[in-house]
Protein backbone atom coordinates (compact mmCIF):
# COMPACT_ATOMS: atom_id res chain seq x y z
CA UNK A 1 0.00 0.00 0.00
CA UNK A 2 1.26 3.46 -0.92
CA UNK A 3 0.35 6.91 0.35
CA UNK A 4 0.51 10.20 -1.54
CA UNK A 5 1.32 13.48 0.19
CA UNK A 6 -0.41 16.42 -1.48
CA UNK A 7 1.31 19.79 -1.70
CA UNK A 8 0.55 22.74 0.56
CA UNK A 9 -0.54 25.16 -2.17
CA UNK A 10 -3.41 25.84 -4.53
CA UNK A 11 -2.89 24.93 -8.17
CA UNK A 12 -4.51 25.43 -11.55
CA UNK A 13 -4.32 23.41 -14.75
CA UNK A 14 -2.40 24.72 -17.76
CA UNK A 15 -1.53 22.65 -20.80
CA UNK A 16 -2.54 19.48 -22.59
CA UNK A 17 -3.08 15.92 -21.39
CA UNK A 18 -3.43 12.86 -23.61
CA UNK A 19 -5.48 10.45 -21.52
CA UNK A 20 -5.16 6.67 -21.93
CA UNK A 21 -7.40 4.65 -24.22
CA UNK A 22 -10.89 3.88 -22.96
CA UNK A 23 -10.81 0.97 -20.50
CA UNK A 24 -14.47 0.01 -20.96
CA UNK A 25 -14.05 -0.27 -24.72
CA UNK A 26 -10.75 -2.14 -24.35
CA UNK A 27 -12.27 -4.84 -22.09
CA UNK A 28 -14.87 -5.51 -24.75
CA UNK A 29 -12.43 -5.30 -27.66
CA UNK A 30 -10.26 -7.98 -26.03
CA UNK A 31 -13.33 -10.14 -25.38
CA UNK A 32 -14.70 -9.93 -28.92
CA UNK A 33 -11.25 -10.20 -30.48
CA UNK A 34 -10.52 -13.33 -28.44
CA UNK A 35 -13.83 -14.94 -29.46
CA UNK A 36 -13.67 -13.93 -33.11
CA UNK A 37 -12.42 -15.79 -36.15
CA UNK A 38 -9.22 -14.18 -37.41
CA UNK A 39 -7.00 -11.34 -36.26
CA UNK A 40 -8.00 -8.20 -34.36
CA UNK A 41 -5.70 -5.18 -34.26
CA UNK A 42 -6.26 -2.62 -31.50
CA UNK A 43 -4.50 0.74 -31.44
CA UNK A 44 -4.26 3.21 -28.52
CA UNK A 45 -4.56 0.33 -26.07
CA UNK A 46 -3.57 1.34 -22.52
CA UNK A 47 -2.24 -1.48 -20.38
CA UNK A 48 -3.76 -0.81 -16.95
CA UNK A 49 -3.99 -3.37 -14.15
CA UNK A 50 -7.60 -4.23 -14.97
CA UNK A 51 -6.86 -4.80 -18.65
CA UNK A 52 -3.84 -6.95 -17.78
CA UNK A 53 -6.23 -9.31 -15.97
CA UNK A 54 -8.64 -9.46 -18.91
CA UNK A 55 -5.74 -10.17 -21.27
CA UNK A 56 -4.42 -12.95 -19.01
CA UNK A 57 -7.85 -14.61 -18.75
CA UNK A 58 -8.45 -14.77 -22.49
CA UNK A 59 -4.92 -16.02 -23.11
CA UNK A 60 -5.72 -18.92 -20.76
CA UNK A 61 -8.87 -19.58 -22.80
CA UNK A 62 -6.76 -19.99 -25.93
CA UNK A 63 -6.47 -16.59 -27.59
CA UNK A 64 -3.03 -15.49 -28.77
CA UNK A 65 -2.47 -11.91 -27.64
CA UNK A 66 0.58 -9.75 -28.33
CA UNK A 67 0.98 -6.27 -26.89
CA UNK A 68 3.38 -3.65 -28.24
CA UNK A 69 3.96 -1.58 -25.12
CA UNK A 70 6.03 1.03 -26.98
CA UNK A 71 3.20 2.16 -29.25
CA UNK A 72 0.10 0.96 -27.34
CA UNK A 73 -0.95 -1.59 -29.95
CA UNK A 74 -2.43 -5.04 -29.37
CA UNK A 75 -2.85 -7.94 -31.80
CA UNK A 76 -5.25 -10.80 -31.01
CA UNK A 77 -5.62 -14.13 -32.83
CA UNK A 78 -9.09 -15.28 -31.86
CA UNK A 79 -10.32 -18.79 -31.06
CA UNK A 80 -13.46 -18.67 -33.25
CA UNK A 81 -15.53 -19.51 -30.15
CA UNK A 82 -13.57 -22.69 -29.48
CA UNK A 83 -12.63 -21.98 -25.89
CA UNK A 84 -9.85 -24.02 -24.30
CA UNK A 85 -10.87 -26.35 -21.46
CA UNK A 86 -9.07 -25.69 -18.20
CA UNK A 87 -8.32 -27.55 -14.99
CA UNK A 88 -7.23 -24.45 -13.06
CA UNK A 89 -9.60 -21.66 -11.98
CA UNK A 90 -9.81 -18.44 -13.94
CA UNK A 91 -8.80 -15.64 -11.57
CA UNK A 92 -10.52 -12.36 -12.46
CA UNK A 93 -9.18 -10.56 -9.36
CA UNK A 94 -11.47 -7.54 -8.76
CA UNK A 95 -12.35 -6.66 -12.36
CA UNK A 96 -16.12 -6.27 -12.30
CA UNK A 97 -16.53 -5.60 -16.04
CA UNK A 98 -14.63 -8.79 -16.85
CA UNK A 99 -16.81 -10.78 -14.45
CA UNK A 100 -20.05 -10.06 -16.31
CA UNK A 101 -18.53 -10.41 -19.79
CA UNK A 102 -16.76 -13.66 -18.87
CA UNK A 103 -19.76 -15.34 -17.26
CA UNK A 104 -21.76 -14.59 -20.40
CA UNK A 105 -18.99 -16.02 -22.60
CA UNK A 106 -18.43 -19.16 -20.53
CA UNK A 107 -22.18 -19.84 -20.45
CA UNK A 108 -21.92 -20.59 -24.19
CA UNK A 109 -19.29 -23.34 -23.84
CA UNK A 110 -19.84 -27.01 -22.97
CA UNK A 111 -16.66 -26.95 -20.88
CA UNK A 112 -16.74 -26.74 -17.11
CA UNK A 113 -14.97 -23.73 -15.59
CA UNK A 114 -14.25 -22.37 -12.13
CA UNK A 115 -14.13 -18.58 -11.78
CA UNK A 116 -12.45 -17.00 -8.76
CA UNK A 117 -11.91 -13.37 -7.79
CA UNK A 118 -10.54 -10.92 -5.26
CA UNK A 119 -12.04 -9.86 -1.96
CA UNK A 120 -14.25 -7.17 -3.50
CA UNK A 121 -15.90 -9.44 -6.08
CA UNK A 122 -16.24 -12.29 -3.62
CA UNK A 123 -18.64 -10.07 -1.67
CA UNK A 124 -20.45 -8.52 -4.67
CA UNK A 125 -23.64 -10.25 -5.72
CA UNK A 126 -23.81 -11.85 -9.16
CA UNK A 127 -27.12 -13.55 -8.44
CA UNK A 128 -29.14 -11.58 -10.99
CA UNK A 129 -26.86 -12.48 -13.90
CA UNK A 130 -26.43 -16.08 -12.75
CA UNK A 131 -30.20 -16.63 -12.55
CA UNK A 132 -30.66 -15.25 -16.07
CA UNK A 133 -27.89 -17.42 -17.51
CA UNK A 134 -29.41 -20.44 -15.77
CA UNK A 135 -32.72 -19.65 -17.44
CA UNK A 136 -30.88 -19.78 -20.77
CA UNK A 137 -29.53 -23.26 -19.98
CA UNK A 138 -26.21 -22.97 -18.12
CA UNK A 139 -25.51 -24.39 -14.66
CA UNK A 140 -23.74 -22.80 -11.69
CA UNK A 141 -22.51 -24.11 -8.35
CA UNK A 142 -21.31 -21.88 -5.50
CA UNK A 143 -18.15 -23.21 -3.88
CA UNK A 144 -18.24 -21.13 -0.70
CA UNK A 145 -20.47 -18.77 1.24
CA UNK A 146 -19.15 -15.93 -0.95
CA UNK A 147 -20.31 -15.17 -4.49
CA UNK A 148 -16.96 -16.34 -5.85
CA UNK A 149 -15.47 -18.85 -6.48
CA UNK A 150 -18.17 -20.37 -8.63
CA UNK A 151 -18.19 -23.47 -10.83
CA UNK A 152 -20.16 -23.30 -14.04
CA UNK A 153 -21.12 -25.62 -16.87
CA UNK A 154 -22.20 -23.82 -19.99
CA UNK A 155 -24.03 -25.12 -23.02
CA UNK A 156 -23.84 -24.80 -26.80
CA UNK A 157 -27.63 -25.11 -26.82
CA UNK A 158 -28.57 -21.96 -24.90
CA UNK A 159 -32.08 -20.67 -25.46
CA UNK A 160 -32.87 -17.00 -25.60
CA UNK A 161 -34.95 -15.36 -22.87
CA UNK A 162 -36.91 -12.17 -22.30
CA UNK A 163 -35.58 -10.13 -19.40
CA UNK A 164 -37.49 -7.20 -17.93
CA UNK A 165 -34.76 -5.18 -16.21
CA UNK A 166 -35.32 -4.66 -12.51
CA UNK A 167 -32.18 -2.54 -12.17
CA UNK A 168 -30.36 -0.43 -14.75
CA UNK A 169 -27.10 -2.37 -15.00
CA UNK A 170 -24.83 -2.19 -18.04
CA UNK A 171 -22.85 -5.14 -16.70
CA UNK A 172 -25.82 -7.52 -16.41
CA UNK A 173 -26.93 -6.41 -19.87
CA UNK A 174 -23.43 -7.07 -21.24
CA UNK A 175 -23.35 -10.59 -19.80
CA UNK A 176 -26.67 -11.36 -21.50
CA UNK A 177 -25.47 -9.93 -24.81
CA UNK A 178 -22.37 -12.16 -24.72
CA UNK A 179 -24.50 -15.24 -24.04
CA UNK A 180 -27.27 -14.18 -26.41
CA UNK A 181 -25.10 -13.87 -29.53
CA UNK A 182 -24.33 -17.63 -29.29
CA UNK A 183 -27.82 -18.80 -28.22
CA UNK A 184 -30.16 -20.74 -30.49
CA UNK A 185 -33.05 -18.27 -30.28
CA UNK A 186 -33.28 -14.48 -29.81
CA UNK A 187 -32.85 -12.80 -26.44
CA UNK A 188 -34.82 -9.67 -25.52
CA UNK A 189 -33.88 -7.16 -22.83
CA UNK A 190 -36.67 -4.74 -21.89
CA UNK A 191 -34.85 -1.74 -20.48
CA UNK A 192 -35.59 0.09 -17.29
CA UNK A 193 -33.31 2.94 -18.40
CA UNK A 194 -30.65 3.18 -21.14
CA UNK A 195 -27.09 2.45 -19.97
CA UNK A 196 -23.62 2.42 -21.53
CA UNK A 197 -23.77 0.81 -24.96
CA UNK A 198 -20.16 -0.20 -25.72
CA UNK A 199 -21.05 -3.91 -25.69
CA UNK A 200 -23.82 -3.53 -28.24
CA UNK A 201 -21.73 -1.24 -30.46
CA UNK A 202 -18.72 -3.56 -30.53
CA UNK A 203 -20.84 -6.71 -30.87
CA UNK A 204 -22.28 -5.37 -34.11
CA UNK A 205 -18.87 -4.14 -35.29
CA UNK A 206 -17.46 -7.65 -34.92
CA UNK A 207 -20.40 -9.24 -36.75
CA UNK A 208 -23.24 -9.87 -34.30
CA UNK A 209 -26.84 -8.71 -34.77
CA UNK A 210 -27.86 -6.64 -31.74
CA UNK A 211 -30.78 -4.28 -32.29
CA UNK A 212 -30.53 -1.68 -29.53
CA UNK A 213 -33.40 0.75 -29.07
CA UNK A 214 -33.93 3.10 -26.10
CA UNK A 215 -36.54 0.81 -24.52
CA UNK A 216 -35.62 -2.66 -25.82
CA UNK A 217 -32.58 -4.65 -26.98
CA UNK A 218 -32.92 -7.73 -29.18
CA UNK A 219 -29.98 -10.11 -29.71
CA UNK A 220 -30.51 -12.14 -32.88
CA UNK A 221 -28.03 -15.07 -32.96
CA UNK A 222 -28.93 -16.40 -36.42
CA UNK A 223 -26.04 -16.10 -38.88
CA UNK A 224 -23.81 -14.44 -36.28
CA UNK A 225 -20.13 -14.97 -37.03
CA UNK A 226 -17.65 -12.80 -35.15
CA UNK A 227 -14.71 -11.77 -37.32
CA UNK A 228 -11.49 -10.04 -36.29
CA UNK A 229 -11.43 -6.28 -36.84
CA UNK A 230 -9.16 -3.23 -36.62
CA UNK A 231 -10.10 -0.77 -33.92
CA UNK A 232 -8.78 2.56 -32.63
CA UNK A 233 -9.74 3.13 -29.00
CA UNK A 234 -10.45 6.80 -28.18
CA UNK A 235 -9.28 8.42 -24.96
CA UNK A 236 -11.08 7.27 -21.82
CA UNK A 237 -13.68 9.86 -20.82
CA UNK A 238 -13.58 8.70 -17.20
CA UNK A 239 -9.81 9.34 -17.19
CA UNK A 240 -10.42 12.79 -18.69
CA UNK A 241 -13.07 13.61 -16.08
CA UNK A 242 -10.66 14.59 -13.24
CA UNK A 243 -9.06 17.22 -15.50
CA UNK A 244 -12.48 18.50 -16.56
CA UNK A 245 -13.62 18.88 -12.95
CA UNK A 246 -10.30 20.29 -11.77
CA UNK A 247 -10.09 22.85 -14.57
CA UNK A 248 -13.65 24.04 -13.93
CA UNK A 249 -12.96 24.52 -10.22
CA UNK A 250 -9.40 25.90 -10.12
CA UNK A 251 -9.30 29.60 -10.96
CA UNK A 252 -7.24 30.52 -14.04
CA UNK A 253 -7.19 27.00 -15.49
CA UNK A 254 -7.24 26.04 -19.15
CA UNK A 255 -6.58 22.46 -20.18
CA UNK A 256 -6.87 20.68 -23.54
CA UNK A 257 -7.76 16.99 -23.80
CA UNK A 258 -7.24 15.58 -27.33
CA UNK A 259 -9.18 12.65 -28.84
CA UNK A 260 -11.41 11.91 -25.87
CA UNK A 261 -14.22 9.41 -26.44
CA UNK A 262 -17.60 11.12 -26.73
CA UNK A 263 -20.01 8.20 -26.75
CA UNK A 264 -23.33 9.71 -25.66
CA UNK A 265 -23.77 7.05 -22.95
CA UNK A 266 -20.45 8.00 -21.31
CA UNK A 267 -20.40 11.81 -21.18
CA UNK A 268 -22.91 12.37 -18.41
CA UNK A 269 -20.39 14.54 -16.53
CA UNK A 270 -20.25 16.95 -19.48
CA UNK A 271 -24.03 17.21 -19.54
CA UNK A 272 -24.22 17.78 -15.78
CA UNK A 273 -21.46 20.41 -15.92
CA UNK A 274 -23.29 22.23 -18.70
CA UNK A 275 -26.46 22.22 -16.59
CA UNK A 276 -24.36 23.78 -13.84
CA UNK A 277 -23.41 26.61 -16.19
CA UNK A 278 -20.15 25.34 -17.69
CA UNK A 279 -19.21 26.15 -21.27
CA UNK A 280 -16.89 23.39 -22.50
CA UNK A 281 -15.45 23.76 -25.99
CA UNK A 282 -15.41 20.83 -28.40
CA UNK A 283 -12.93 20.93 -31.27
CA UNK A 284 -12.00 18.49 -34.05
CA UNK A 285 -15.06 16.34 -33.49
CA UNK A 286 -14.47 13.10 -35.37
CA UNK A 287 -16.38 9.87 -35.75
CA UNK A 288 -14.47 6.68 -36.48
CA UNK A 289 -16.35 3.60 -37.51
CA UNK A 290 -16.94 2.49 -33.95
CA UNK A 291 -16.94 5.35 -31.42
CA UNK A 292 -17.04 9.19 -31.67
CA UNK A 293 -14.25 11.31 -30.20
CA UNK A 294 -13.04 14.90 -30.10
CA UNK A 295 -10.78 17.47 -28.45
CA UNK A 296 -12.10 19.12 -25.28
CA UNK A 297 -10.95 22.53 -24.02
CA UNK A 298 -11.96 23.40 -20.45
CA UNK A 299 -11.53 26.72 -18.65
CA UNK A 300 -12.32 27.63 -15.05
CA UNK A 301 -15.88 28.88 -14.57
CA UNK A 302 -18.42 29.63 -11.88
CA UNK A 303 -20.98 26.88 -11.43
CA UNK A 304 -24.42 26.70 -9.90
CA UNK A 305 -26.39 23.82 -8.43
CA UNK A 306 -28.63 21.59 -10.50
CA UNK A 307 -30.81 18.49 -10.37
CA UNK A 308 -29.45 15.29 -11.89
CA UNK A 309 -32.39 13.11 -12.86
CA UNK A 310 -32.69 9.34 -12.59
CA UNK A 311 -32.38 9.04 -16.39
CA UNK A 312 -28.97 10.71 -16.25
CA UNK A 313 -27.56 8.60 -13.42
CA UNK A 314 -26.55 5.51 -15.51
CA UNK A 315 -24.27 7.80 -17.51
CA UNK A 316 -22.37 9.19 -14.49
CA UNK A 317 -21.66 6.04 -12.48
CA UNK A 318 -17.88 6.57 -12.61
CA UNK A 319 -18.10 10.32 -12.11
CA UNK A 320 -20.41 10.62 -9.08
CA UNK A 321 -17.46 11.43 -6.75
CA UNK A 322 -16.31 14.23 -9.06
CA UNK A 323 -19.85 15.57 -9.47
CA UNK A 324 -20.18 15.65 -5.68
CA UNK A 325 -16.98 17.71 -5.51
CA UNK A 326 -18.23 20.07 -8.25
CA UNK A 327 -21.55 20.48 -6.45
CA UNK A 328 -19.85 21.30 -3.14
CA UNK A 329 -17.99 24.21 -4.76
CA UNK A 330 -20.90 25.52 -6.84
CA UNK A 331 -23.48 28.11 -5.82
CA UNK A 332 -26.74 26.65 -4.52
CA UNK A 333 -27.89 23.10 -3.98
CA UNK A 334 -27.39 20.03 -6.18
CA UNK A 335 -29.60 16.94 -5.97
CA UNK A 336 -28.73 13.62 -7.64
CA UNK A 337 -31.98 11.69 -7.94
CA UNK A 338 -32.71 8.05 -8.63
CA UNK A 339 -29.48 6.52 -7.30
CA UNK A 340 -31.20 3.38 -5.97
CA UNK A 341 -29.83 1.11 -8.72
CA UNK A 342 -26.35 2.60 -8.42
CA UNK A 343 -26.55 2.17 -4.65
CA UNK A 344 -27.21 -1.55 -5.18
CA UNK A 345 -24.17 -1.86 -7.44
CA UNK A 346 -21.77 0.72 -5.96
CA UNK A 347 -22.84 1.21 -2.37
CA UNK A 348 -19.21 1.16 -1.18
CA UNK A 349 -18.25 3.94 -3.60
CA UNK A 350 -21.04 6.23 -2.49
CA UNK A 351 -20.51 5.55 1.21
CA UNK A 352 -16.73 5.95 0.99
CA UNK A 353 -17.03 9.11 -1.10
CA UNK A 354 -19.20 10.69 1.59
CA UNK A 355 -16.87 9.62 4.40
CA UNK A 356 -13.69 10.88 2.73
CA UNK A 357 -15.14 14.19 1.59
CA UNK A 358 -16.32 14.77 5.16
CA UNK A 359 -12.64 14.61 6.20
CA UNK A 360 -12.14 17.59 3.89
CA UNK A 361 -15.05 19.47 5.43
CA UNK A 362 -17.53 18.67 2.65
CA UNK A 363 -20.86 17.36 3.92
CA UNK A 364 -23.62 15.72 1.90
CA UNK A 365 -26.82 13.86 2.63
CA UNK A 366 -27.00 10.37 1.14
CA UNK A 367 -30.35 8.54 1.08
CA UNK A 368 -31.35 5.28 -0.58
CA UNK A 369 -32.45 7.12 -3.70
CA UNK A 370 -30.79 10.56 -3.65
CA UNK A 371 -27.71 12.59 -2.79
CA UNK A 372 -28.13 16.21 -1.67
CA UNK A 373 -25.11 18.53 -1.68
CA UNK A 374 -25.12 22.17 -0.67
CA UNK A 375 -22.74 24.42 -2.56
CA UNK A 376 -20.26 26.97 -1.31
CA UNK A 377 -18.54 24.58 1.09
CA UNK A 378 -14.96 25.55 1.86
CA UNK A 379 -12.43 22.73 1.90
CA UNK A 380 -11.19 22.43 5.49
CA UNK A 381 -8.82 19.53 5.97
CA UNK A 382 -9.64 17.62 9.15
CA UNK A 383 -7.77 14.38 8.56
CA UNK A 384 -5.88 12.34 6.02
CA UNK A 385 -8.06 10.54 3.48
CA UNK A 386 -8.24 7.04 1.99
CA UNK A 387 -9.11 5.86 -1.50
CA UNK A 388 -10.57 2.60 -0.10
CA UNK A 389 -8.87 1.01 -3.13
CA UNK A 390 -11.33 2.84 -5.43
CA UNK A 391 -9.52 4.51 -8.33
CA UNK A 392 -12.39 6.96 -8.94
CA UNK A 393 -12.30 8.17 -5.35
CA UNK A 394 -8.50 8.41 -5.44
CA UNK A 395 -8.53 10.65 -8.52
CA UNK A 396 -11.32 12.83 -7.08
CA UNK A 397 -9.28 13.35 -3.91
CA UNK A 398 -6.29 14.41 -6.03
CA UNK A 399 -8.50 17.05 -7.66
CA UNK A 400 -9.72 18.24 -4.26
CA UNK A 401 -6.10 18.61 -3.12
CA UNK A 402 -5.37 21.43 -5.61
CA UNK A 403 -8.21 23.52 -4.17
CA UNK A 404 -6.69 23.93 -0.70
CA UNK A 405 -3.44 25.28 0.70
CA UNK A 406 -3.45 22.60 3.40
CA UNK A 407 -1.59 19.41 2.57
CA UNK A 408 -2.96 15.98 3.44
CA UNK A 409 -2.21 12.35 2.79
CA UNK A 410 -4.16 10.14 0.35
CA UNK A 411 -3.82 6.54 1.47
CA UNK A 412 -3.84 3.61 -0.98
CA UNK A 413 -3.13 5.86 -3.95
CA UNK A 414 -1.96 2.84 -5.98
CA UNK A 415 -5.61 2.02 -6.70
CA UNK A 416 -5.28 4.50 -9.59
CA UNK A 417 -3.24 1.85 -11.45
CA UNK A 418 -6.49 -0.05 -12.00
CA UNK A 419 -7.37 2.32 -14.84
CA UNK A 420 -4.71 5.02 -15.27
CA UNK A 421 -1.18 4.06 -14.12
CA UNK A 422 0.38 7.35 -15.29
CA UNK A 423 -2.25 9.59 -13.72
CA UNK A 424 -0.08 11.22 -11.07
CA UNK A 425 2.68 12.01 -13.55
CA UNK A 426 0.20 13.46 -16.07
CA UNK A 427 -1.65 15.29 -13.31
CA UNK A 428 1.49 17.00 -11.96
CA UNK A 429 2.68 17.86 -15.48
CA UNK A 430 -0.17 20.33 -16.03
CA UNK A 431 -0.30 21.80 -12.51
CA UNK A 432 0.79 25.42 -12.07
CA UNK A 433 0.90 27.08 -8.65
CA UNK A 434 -1.70 29.81 -8.26
CA UNK A 435 -0.45 33.36 -7.65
Amino acid sequence: MFDYNTRAAKFKFQGEVIVPGDKSIAHRAITFGALADGVTQISNFSYSDDLAVTTKVFKKLGAKIHTEMSNNDMIIKGVNHRLKSLDDPLDIENVGTLESLLLGVLATSNNEYTVNGGNFLKKRSIDRLVVLLQQMGSNFQKLSNDYLPIKMQGSDNLQGITYQQDISSAQIKSGLVMAGIYAKTPTTIIRKLPTRDHTEVLANYFGADVDAKPDIITINPQNTHLTGQSLMIPGDFSSAAPYIAGALLSKGSEVRLPKVGLNSTRIGLLNVAQKMGANIMLESHSINIVEPYGDLVIKSQKLHGTTVTAKEVPFIVDEIPLIALLASQAEGQTVIEGIHDVHLQLSDRIRNMRVELAKLGIIMQVNDDSIVINGGQAIKVKDDVDSHNDHRIAMMLCVASILTETSFKIKNIESIDISYPNFLADFRKVLVACD
